[in-house]
């Protein structure tokens, strides 16, 4: 159901009452044409976590492309490291939880990369498990702070590619490598493919 996937991202309460009991697939397609920032939070929490950070990336990439600014390259770097490897050294790399300072796409796709951790207490004798839906939601916000960043005069445009961009992540294109993902059926499986407005790369025209 699409509120599962929208439940990691936002407050249940916010989810739109004609969306939450539609599936994943009916409900894509839906927002993909009417909301393209609740399709975005749609696409961060039904990605999985390794997925949904990679295309979080790529959305602060095509900012940085189109000669925006979504923070620390440095940075971006070392998410890039963890979603090659997602070992524990990779993420210790990123930095801790509590290390990472500002509200960049760059600095909240670290915090993504940080709540992968089993215990986010600084005390290890006080384990805290940490829940799996805050990566999820930090990928949600990096690419809406992304989007925010675009420098034309048409955000829409932005999150429509952005868009785009998530529903070819999950049907396994543009990957970080040839086959790093089992394949399994996309948010474009099984829905009207009428329904979604393909865009192409608005970064062409530029």
């Amino acid at each position: 159901r699409a509120s599962a996937a929208l439940a990691r991202v936002v407050d249940p309460a916010s989810i739109p009452a004609h969306i939450g009991g539609l599936s994943c697939h009916d409900a894509a397609a839906l927002l993909a044409r009417d909301d393209q920032r609740m399709a975005i939070r749609l696409l961060a929490g039904w990605l999985s976590t390794r997925e949904s950070v990679w295309w979080g990336c790529l959305c602060a990439a095509q900012i940085l492309k189109a000669g925006g600014e979504p923070g620390p390259g440095p940075l971006l770097a070392k998410v890039l490291n963890w979603v090659k490897d997602p070992s524990a050294a990779n993420r210790d790399a990123v930095g801790a939880i509590l290390e990472i300072d500002g509200d960049t796409p760059a600095h909240l796709l670290a915090r993504a990369v940080s709540f992968t951790t089993d215990n986010m207490s600084p005390c290890k004798d006080q384990p805290v498990a940490c829940p799996t839906p805050l990566a999820h939601r930090m990928v949600a916000m990096a690419a809406l702070a992304a989007a925010d960043l675009w420098p034309g005069p048409n955000r829409r445009e932005c999150e429509d590619h952005f868009v785009d961009l998530g529903l070819d992540v999950s049907e396994g294109l543009h990957l970080w490598a040839k086959g790093a993902m089992a394949l399994h059926p996309g948010l474009r499986k099984g829905a009207d493919p009428t329904t979604f407005r393909k865009t192409g790369n608005i970064w062409e025209k530029w």
